[in-house]
């Protein structure tokens, strides 16, 4: 890796990728900045999301009552 200081990661290639989409069909289907912009957006929180995990202890803390 050439900037190992950036520890980048495949699901950061999977966003970058998926942001390079947007930008794409933003500039084939001539979207507004606006249009690109909530696209982006809507990528990021969705991985965002995707990155979440459940806290295990809480989700069972009531069986073991």
């Amino acid at each position: 890796m050439f900037y190992s200081y950036l520890k980048l990661g495949p699901r950061d290639g999977v966003m970058l990728i998926s942001v390079i989409i947007m930008l794409v069909l933003t500039l084939i289907f001539k979207w507004s900045v606006w249009e690109f912009s909530l696209s982006v957006i809507a990528v990021i929180i969705a991985f965002l999301a995707g990155r979440m995990k459940p806290d295990e202890k809480k989700v069972l803390a009531f069986l073991k009552k």
